[in-house]
């Protein structure tokens, strides 16, 4: 079993660090939300494929196990969808305000698929400026996918 997963990582290093060093590299800089903490490499000693599987190893043995593995594929794939709707949010920003007014938010895919019964920008608005912050967009996204999944 030790044999398989070593090989396993082996294959993972020569595959999937390339794609995900370079994930990790076009995450989008501009975000001031705690968000972004979480988007940032635990370790800036390394840089590359290096890197990637350095923060991967949580227990430094030099290799992954399979709890090891499935954690950091998670964490890649969550960061990815993040960078995603940062650059879907980046383009519906019309003005450049760094947030979402009424008629940006109307433009949202998922409320236009909505139609009457498409909730209120309010109701996402915590900070009740009357715009979405990126944090407040990704609430919004994700509570509308998941009630969209539900019809």
């Amino acid at each position: 079993m030790n044999m398989t997963w070593r090989k396993m990582n082996l294959v993972f290093c020569m595959v999937m660090m390339p794609i995900a060093a370079n994930a990790l590299q076009t995450q989008p800089r501009s975000l001031t939300t705690p968000i972004k903490a979480s988007m940032t490499p635990a370790s800036s000693q390394a840089s590359g494929p290096n890197a990637l599987f350095t923060q991967w190893d949580t227990n430094h043995d030099g290799t992954l196990s399979p709890a090891e593995f499935n954690a950091g594929w998670e964490k890649l794939q969550s960061d990815a969808a993040l960078h995603r709707l940062h650059e879907q949010f980046t383009a519906l920003d019309t003005d450049k305000s760094g947030s979402l007014d009424a008629a940006e938010y109307a433009h949202l895919e998922l409320i236009k698929h909505a139609g009457a019964s498409e909730p209120p920008m309010s109701a996402f608005d915590t900070d009740k400026n009357q715009r979405l912050d990126f944090k407040e967009y990704v609430n919004a996204v994700n509570y509308l996918l998941q009630h969209e999944q539900r019809k």
